[in-house]
């Protein structure tokens, strides 16, 4: 017989396996429904202490899974290279942190209170996403409600809640399947007596309605949104995934060989009449706005194709002491108006554009780990043009959902995502990055074309169904026409409102015990 310590190792080892399972690259995205339930078995009769202490095991092993492909960057000098295993497990015991402060908290206030341990979980592990996507090191990787992507019925809900939604409909199921289970197999020998119980009977009939009801509403919304996409404006969309080589793309050498890569291939797609053509993420590696010879030629392809341009560039500015300020960059460009503007990513990738106060720390001042030296740029820009109005996502901004929101409530038309994922290889990266651009497109009923360097390139209909998604490393051109809706959702209108609500149902459950206590 297992000792009871160790069966409770294995069952939050197995809640890792089955939540890594659920994502990207395995995305067996129906383990999301029942992966907490060894966790919460384990931790069952655990004080919130010891809770939190085997809930940070479990999330840790969870999250050096996950992120696995950080080890792959090629970037990094080779002395350094071995530090990037140091930094996939601190970054691991970082993230799960807020993992098992949720469970922590959940057992805390289950103690407090009349609601279930399972009930409390559901409030609070999408609370502690919400403040792991906050502040300097905020990095939302790895929310729960992502792995329902796939699930397009499933996933409607997020055009009301955002993808907190998602992550508190799925720990409700595995809450409900954990009490069930539960009662059944301590009432085993009796079961036709135990399924009689009044609370059994509430408890089950919640958990086919949780299970039922949001997809079956689901299939309502989206026949909805596509009946409303069949009568809106269409914007014919080529985006050009190039191919190019990392070592090449950067390479001086390189450079007129990489700009003839992208015109030829614009100009294939040209053939099928598109009104913007989307280059990638820095898809030209040099100052576009100081090398007047490529800057002409882009508006003159602009031109002879009569389609708008969108390419992701480096950029540079001085700010008022003379200090030069490097930007990750989208320029537009417009037939017969030339460049119309640009965007300079806002929120850059803690520890890959920027070391947060690496300036900070003596001994790192002059260490490479692999990481650019970018300046956040500061506006939310939506360029309107007589063609659409449009905006852009460079790069990882596309897991913030506040960025894409703010887009679409000054106009945006049409979301744009601009990346680069080829540093990591075949690994579960570029699937993981891509799928969470899915929810951007429900959450606002915008279609949203994303365009990376190495793959995966993809459309995304306002319902979140995804439209030709190509192949990893390989050089593809790919056209759709995609609907110009005007709709704001409740998610646009009004954010995470529905996450505040959680928020205060912790406030009430924090504080009412107190007040009784006091009393």
């Amino acid at each position: 017989m297992i000792p009871k310590r160790s069966m409770q190792f294995m069952l939050a080892g197995l809640t890792s396996l089955l939540l890594f399972s659920a994502f990207p690259l395995l995305t067996l995205w129906p383990l999301a429904f029942v992966c907490l339930i060894p966790l919460m078995s384990a931790v069952k009769e655990f004080s919130a202490r010891k809770t939190f202490l085997l809930s940070w095991l479990s999330g840790t092993l969870f999250y050096i899974g996950l992120l696995h492909w950080i080890v792959f960057n090629p970037a990094v000098e080779g002395w350094v290279k071995p530090l990037l295993y140091l930094g996939v497990v601190l970054i691991g015991f970082y993230l799960s942190l807020y993992f098992a402060l949720s469970f922590a908290l959940a057992k805390w206030l289950a103690v407090r209170t009349r609601m279930p341990f399972w009930a409390w979980l559901a409030v609070c592990l999408p609370t502690l996403d919400l403040l792991r996507s906050q502040g300097l090191l905020g990095f939302p990787w790895g929310s729960l409600g992502y792995t329902l992507v796939p699930w397009t019925n499933g996933i409607q809900m997020a055009a009301l809640t955002g993808v907190y939604g998602l992550t508190c409909w799925a720990v409700l199921i595995n809450g409900l399947l954990f009490d069930l289970g539960s009662r059944i197999w301590n009432q085993r020998a009796g079961l036709p007596e135990a399924f009689r119980k009044p609370k059994t009977i509430v408890m089950a009939l919640g958990l086919v309605l949780l299970l039922v009801l949001p997809p079956w509403l689901g299939s309502l919304a989206v026949r909805s949104v596509e009946k409303l996409s069949l009568s809106s404006l269409r914007l014919n969309t080529a985006l050009i995934q190039g191919n190019i080589q990392q070592g090449l793309r950067w390479d001086k050498e390189f450079q007129r060989f990489n700009f003839e890569e992208y015109k030829r291939l614009t100009l294939e797609a040209s053939a099928q009449k598109v009104g913007l053509v989307v280059w990638p993420e820095t898809a030209l590696p040099f100052y576009l706005r100081f090398q007047p010879q490529y800057g002409n030629q882009m508006r003159q392809l602009a031109d002879q194709t009569n389609s708008l341009i969108l390419t992701g560039v480096p950029d540079m500015a001085v700010d008022e002491s003379q200090k030069e300020l490097f930007f990750n960059a989208a320029f537009l460009f417009a037939p017969g108006r030339g460049l119309l503007g640009s965007y300079a990513k806002s929120r850059l990738v803690p520890f890959g554009e920027r070391f947060p106060l690496k300036d900070k720390i003596p001994f790192l001042k002059n260490v490479n780990f692999g990481e650019g030296e970018w300046t956040a740029g500061s506006d939310t820009i939506v360029f309107k043009t007589p063609e659409a109005a449009l905006s852009c996502l460079i790069c990882f901004e596309s897991i913030f959902p506040g960025i894409a929101r703010n887009q679409v409530n000054k106009g945006s038309k049409i979301l744009v995502n601009i990346t680069n994922d080829g540093w990591f290889g075949r690994s579960g990266a570029a699937m993981q990055h891509a799928q969470m651009a899915v929810l951007r497109a429900v959450e606002n009923r915008r279609a949203l074309a994303r365009c990376a360097n190495s793959g995966i390139s993809m459309f995304i209909l306002p319902t979140g169904k995804v439209v030709q998604p190509t192949p990893l490393y390989q050089q593809t051109v790919t056209v759709e026409s995609l609907p110009l809706l005007g709709i704001r959702t409740f998610y646009s209108r009004f954010g995470d409102v529905f996450q505040y609500g959680l928020i205060l149902l912790i406030a009430i459950g924090i504080f009412i015990p107190l007040v009784k206590k006091r009393s």
